[in-house]
C-alpha cells in the first residue's frame, strides 16, 4: 500500500496517510502533550497536508500518472482534497 508520512520531531507527532489524505496512523509522544489544543490541531493538519502531498507524489511516480489521471482518481495535488477524504470527527 502506498502511503505518505510526515513527522514533527519538536512536537512529537507522526502522521501517515493514504493517497488523497485518508488518515492511516496518527502518533503522539510526550512532547505533544505540552501543546495547546489549537497548536496540536494546527500541527496535525499541517502534517496531514505534507504527508498527503508525499503519498500523491509516490502514486504519480509509481504508476507514471499525469495530473489529469491523478485528478480523475481524486488524488491530485489539491490540498483541499484532504479535507474531503478524512473524517470530520477528528478535525477541530
Amino acid at each position: 500500500m502506498i502511503t505518505g508520512t510526515a513527522r514533527d520531531a519538536d512536537a512529537g507527532i507522526t502522521v501517515e496517510v493514504a493517497p488523497g489524505g485518508s488518515l492511516q496512523d496518527l502518533t503522539f509522544d510526550q512532547r505533544s502533550l505540552r501543546l495547546s489544543g489549537e497548536r496540536l490541531a494546527e500541527a496535525v493538519l499541517r502534517l496531514v497536508e505534507a504527508a498527503t502531498a508525499r503519498a500523491d507524489q509516490r502514486v504519480r511516480h509509481e504508476f507514471g500518472l499525469g495530473e489529469a489521471e491523478l485528478t480523475a482518481l481524486g488524488i491530485g495535488g489539491d490540498t483541499e482534497l484532504a479535507e474531503h477524504t478524512t473524517p470530520d470527527t477528528w478535525r477541530v
